[in-house]
């Protein structure tokens, strides 16, 4: 394998005040088994020990570069990081998950095979705080995505799964009003939900060809701290991810807008399964049900799991009911599908 003088992949890591779980997630970027490679570290204005771990790494290897900045969020960080990459693709990886080891060798090959293909993503494996798994995979549509697939079900899933040409993804870049005058990629104005809609803007504005590895090569960390636990802010951020989406692309939205949040309400409510939270779990498969009962035909199997779950957790004692819904995710495929960071 010869490599060029430019890197193959630019890896993007996001970097806000992640001390417990960082220096775990940059070595998981040192022991892969494809090596051309350049880190972007971004620290986002961190407070705690994370710029030193993030320096540690850059005496001990020269792909490792640490460029730091005052606070602009997650999104913020990644276009810092995007706008510094020099490598044919990014990747995006988020400092508290983890990569398989051979993570970058199977996107490169996906790539070198389907040179047409300008964006691809694995499935995932979910992780605990203790990086155990928790017996839950993301498991995507892997072929034939579509703009509603992207808009509906998100199959890339989390912010530590996409692989993006440089090229392509540059092409999207814009200035946000009232705002700093850098070119932006993911919009900042958006705190949850930045990746779908840059997801379809690609797909909007650029030729766009994704496809997907089926194999769990990204550990995605639950975080019950995290953005993805406050359910309303989500949903309202959704709500402001998609009427940006309006703006570009109106027949999507019209066309996919209750569909696209039935299968949100449904993820929610299988989050809150996981976080074995009774009326939160209950109340949002119900308002899935009501706003695209089709999902019933759709996803018979998923949708009657996360019906039946949340029925479950509310009767059940709690040791059986994790027990049985362990033993139900493993049987029927790990069906959780993660739809924003």
């Amino acid at each position: 394998m010869v490599f060029s003088n430019l890197p193959y992949f630019s890896i993007v890591i996001p970097i806000y005040n992640e001390e417990k779980y960082l220096r775990d997630c940059l070595q998981s970027v040192v022991d892969q088994c494809f090596s051309d490679f350049e880190v972007l570290m971004i620290n986002d204005g961190s407070q705690d020990s994370s710029a030193t771990i993030c320096k540690q790494f850059t005496e001990i290897d020269p792909r490792f570069k640490l460029i730091e900045q005052k606070n602009r969020g997650l999104s913020g960080a990644r276009n810092t990081g995007i706008r510094h990459a020099i490598g044919k693709y990014i990747a995006f990886l988020d400092s508290d998950d983890l990569w398989h080891p051979d993570k970058l060798k199977a996107h490169y090959y996906l790539h070198q095979l389907h040179p047409d293909i300008s964006m691809s993503y694995s499935q995932s494996e979910l992780i605990n705080m203790d990086n155990s798994l928790i017996n839950i995979q993301q498991q995507p549509k892997i072929t034939n995505i579509s703009i509603s697939d992207i808009y509906c079900r998100n199959p890339v899933g989390n912010g530590s799964s996409a692989v993006i040409k440089n090229k392509i993804l540059k092409e999207i870049g814009f200035h946000q009003q009232h705002s700093h005058q850098e070119l932006q990629f993911f919009d900042e104005s958006l705190i949850q939900s930045e990746d779908i809609e840059c997801w379809i803007r690609l797909y909007t504005k650029t030729d766009l060809k994704i496809e997907g590895i089926p194999f769990p090569l990204t550990m995605y960390r639950v975080n019950n701290q995290g953005l993805s636990s406050d359910y309303k802010k989500q949903l309202k951020n959704w709500f402001k991810m998609t009427d940006k989406i309006y703006i570009y692309n109106p027949e999507l939205v019209k066309q996919n807008k209750n569909k696209a949040l039935a299968y949100q309400f449904r993820y929610i409510s299988r989050w809150a399964i996981i976080k074995k939270q009774k009326s939160e779990s209950i109340y949002y498969i119900t308002q899935a049900l009501r706003t695209h009962p089709q999902m019933m035909i759709e996803e018979p199997v998923r949708t009657i799991i996360t019906l039946g779950s949340s029925i479950l957790l509310i009767t059940l004692p709690k040791k059986i009911f994790k027990w049985l819904f362990i033993f139900v995710q493993q049987k029927l495929g790990h069906h959780l599908q993660r739809q924003s960071h």
